[in-house]
């Protein structure tokens, strides 16, 4: 759950029309980015498409493979590859806040893409499947 938890910061960007900024693929920085509660990835890339499907793979803290997806339809999504999960996103603009469900745990994030369209900067603060409070900051880079 913790490792998914960073996954999730990456996420709910969804796309509804192929000019959406948020289309494309997304690489976690992981030096830039700061992480409270639960450990960071080792990696995580982040693949959006003007569908509205949400891809997101890469590697957790402890060396294991991260795979999961969604398709956004504007309502309560289930993800793929993650049990008893659900993403529910509004999207505006440059801004995308989701509430994530995950088990137990529960989160509330808040992503804003940057002027030139290169960087998105995730915030996400909720608690961990046991009740742990977990806070983190996403660097992610358009590739």
């Amino acid at each position: 759950m913790k490792t998914k938890l960073i996954a999730l910061l990456f996420v709910g960007i969804v796309a509804l029309a192929a000019d959406n900024p948020f289309v494309g693929e997304w690489k976690l920085n992981v030096a830039k980015s700061k992480y409270q509660g639960s450990p960071a990835p080792q990696s995580e890339t982040v693949t959006i498409g003007a569908d509205g499907k949400v891809t997101v793979s890469g590697t957790d803290s402890k060396g294991q493979p991260v795979n999961w997806s969604y398709t956004a339809t504007g309502g309560t999504d289930t993800i793929t590859g993650m049990p008893d999960s659900s993403v529910m996103e509004v999207r505006k603009d440059n801004t995308v806040d989701h509430t994530w469900k995950m088990g137990k745990g529960n989160s509330k994030g808040h992503g804003v893409l940057s002027k030139d369209g290169k960087t998105l900067t995730y915030s996400l603060q909720g608690t961990d499947e046991e009740g742990k409070k977990t806070k983190s900051t996403a660097i992610l880079e358009k590739q």
